[in-house]
This record gives C-alpha cells, sequence and structure tokens, in this order.
C-alpha cells in the first residue's frame, strides 16, 4: 500500500513550502492579502504532525487561515500516512516530533488510545474535525518551541523601550504613587492580600487580606509580595479555594532576560489581543505583566501549555501564588510599574 506524503498534501493547500524540519516549514500565508502590516518571509508556519497546523503571526488573516487549517485537518485526518525520518523512526498520523528528534506516539499522547486522531463530529451535524484536548495541548506546546525564534524577532520589546512605550510616565513616580497607581487596577469591592511569602495561614493574618480602600491608605507596608487574584471576604489563608474570581493573569519568566520577555508580554498584546494593564519590574532579573484572564478553562490551559514552552514560569500562572507589588522594596531596591495602560 503505497501511504501518502503529509507534506505534499500540504503544499497542496499552502503552496510551496520552505521546509525547515521534516514536518515543519514556511509557507505563504493563505491570507496574506488580508495582511494590515508587512509581510514577513518566516510569519507562516505549516506543521503536518500532531493537529495539523497553519499559523500566521499576522490577526488580520484569521478567517482565512481557519478555513485552511479546516481543509488542512480534514484532508490529512482522513489519510493515513507516515514519514520515515533519520536514524529509522518513522512518524505516523497523530504523532508528533519532539524537539530532540524523538517521536511521541499519538496513543502515548492519547493513553493508549487507538482511534484516529481526527474523527467527525456527528453530533454536532457536521464533518468539522474533533481533535482531542490532550492532542490539541500537546502540539500546542512542540508549536511554541519551533515558533520561539521567529516570535522573539517579531515582537521584539527590550526593557528600554517598554519604558519608553508606556502610555502613562510611571516608572519616576515614588512608592506611594506606584503602590496607589497599580491599586486602580483594581474594582473597588476587592479584598486584595498584600504580605510576606508566609503571611498566611492563621487568623491574625486577616489583616493581610483588606479591602482596595483600606490598602489606599495604608500603603505598602505589609510586604512586598501581592496576588493576581482577590479574595473573599474575612479570608485568612492565600488559597486558590478563597479566590472571589476577580482575577489578572500574571507572566514571567526564570529564564529570559529583561530585553527577552517583552516579546512574549508583546504577543499576547498584538497578537492574541489580550489586555496588557502593567508591566511591574520586580528589582530582581525579571518582569511581571498582567494581564486579563482568559475568557474561559479552555483557552486558559492552551496558553499556559504555550507559555511554558515560551519560557514562561507556570508556577505563577496558581491563582492565589504571590507576585511582587509595586511601591515596595526588595533589597533596598524599589520594585516598581514600568508601563501601565491609559
Amino acid at each position: 500500500m503505497t501511504m501518502n506524503d503529509p507534506r505534499e498534501m500540504a503544499a497542496g493547500i499552502v503552496g510551496a513550502v520552505d521546509w525547515q524540519t521534516e514536518v515543519s516549514g514556511f509557507c505563504r500565508c493563505p491570507g496574506e492579502s488580508l495582511h494590515t502590516h508587512k509581510t514577513g518571509k518566516k510569519d507562516c508556519r505549516v506543521n503536518v504532525d500532531g493537529a495539523p497546523t497553519i499559523y500566521c503571526f499576522h490577526s488580520s488573516c484569521a478567517p482565512a487561515v481557519a478555513a485552511s487549517n479546516l481543509r488542512l485537518r480534514r484532508e490529512l485526518g482522513a489519510s493515513v500516512w507516515e514519514l520515515a525520518l533519520p536514524g529509522g523512526k518513522v512518524l505516523r498520523s497523530g504523532d508528533i516530533l519532539q524537539g530532540d528528534g524523538s517521536v511521541k506516539k499519538h496513543e502515548a499522547i492519547e493513553g493508549g488510545a487507538a482511534a484516529p486522531p481526527y474523527l467527525g463530529d456527528r453530533r454536532a451535524g457536521t464533518d468539522a474535525p474533533y481533535l482531542s484536548e490532550k492532542l490539541v495541548l500537546e502540539t500546542l506546546s512542540v508549536l511554541a518551541e519551533r515558533f520561539r525564534p521567529e516570535l522573539f524577532e517579531a515582537f521584539h520589546w527590550p526593557f528600554a523601550q517598554i519604558v519608553e512605550d508606556s502610555p502613562l510616565l510611571v516608572s519616576e513616580r515614588d512608592p506611594e504613587d506606584q503602590f496607589r497607581t497599580w491599586l486602580r487596577l483594581w474594582p473597588s469591592h476587592c479584598h486584595v492580600w498584600i504580605g510576606d511569602v508566609f503571611s498566611s495561614g492563621r487568623p491574625e493574618h486577616r489583616t493581610n487580606f483588606r479591602p482596595v480602600a483600606d490598602w489606599y491608605q495604608i500603603g505598602p507596608v505589609m510586604g512586598n509580595f501581592t496576588c493576581g487574584s482577590s479574595f473573599k471576604p474575612g479570608s485568612f489563608q492565600r488559597s486558590n479555594a478563597n479566590c472571589n474570581g476577580t482575577r489578572f493573569l500574571v507572566i514571567e519568566s526564570d529564564t529570559l532576560a529583561k530585553d527577552e520577555v517583552g516579546a512574549i508580554f508583546l504577543y499576547l498584546q498584538r497578537r492574541l489581543h489580550y489586555q496588557l494593564h502593567c508591566i511591574i519590574d520586580t528589582a530582581g532579573k525579571s518582569l511581571h505583566a498582567w494581564f486579563d484572564a482568559p475568557r474561559n478553562k479552555i483557552l486558559e490551559t492552551r496558553l499556559k501549555a504555550g507559555l511554558t514552552a515560551f519560557g514562561c514560569d507556570p508556577k505563577v500562572f496558581t491563582y492565589s501564588q504571590p507576585v511582587r507589588v509595586p511601591g515596595a522594596f526588595r533589597d533596598g531596591r524599589l520594585q516598581r510599574l514600568v508601563w501601565l495602560k491609559d
């Protein structure tokens, strides 16, 4: 039996592909005519492994890319194919080629399931591909690793430029002004935790959980940490169970320099359209960016998978994780706002 070549099938949809690996390469965006900014040679990439995906760094072309993705997944999902890889390895439909050259089998991703990766969703009365969430998440992580070089090039946003680009000039404000300016991000009814890492868990720690109005009067004297989530009134333990639903997604990286991590912040703001509220210099080696949290759990889980592969710290995604508060001092250095939305 002659096996189909997924690369030929992909080229039949997107045109000529500059293959960078056996399964991934640069191509012309299916919606290039819709781009509102200059198109670069590395702006769009097609991947045939895992959940086959066409991805472009532009957002104006999204409808055309989505239509081509639907076609790509239908055609590859309905076919039985395999690719011979260097070293005698074989990649088959639904498998994912890892960054180290190993192959993660579809059965391993699905926990032993032998069903094909793409199924017609008869429940919805359509032939739209149904992708298991496990396969989508695994694919997103690998795609993020492949896209890293282009992302850091296309969305380069070094620290000095972040400060200069701030809609409001905040980096030189005094500590009290920094703190009170940051408090305005919170709705007035919120109870916010401020303290040290261990200022939680005992009844006496209720004083670290206060309404925003109280913190305006007190200032940042209770500690140099806060959370991206507000808490239920009466809380004295910083835990996910005590969060009341008002929260931000805080993003940082312990491995990327301040001149590098800005690319991820800008990518989320410009390409994925998450609202950026502020960026905080932690007075250490990292920056913290505060975004609106994703709209639902599926989007949140997918975003976190990609961000972790980009080099962001997954611990900070925990709703009750301590993060640095502006206006407080860390070893004599001010934790400060350096970018704030208008």
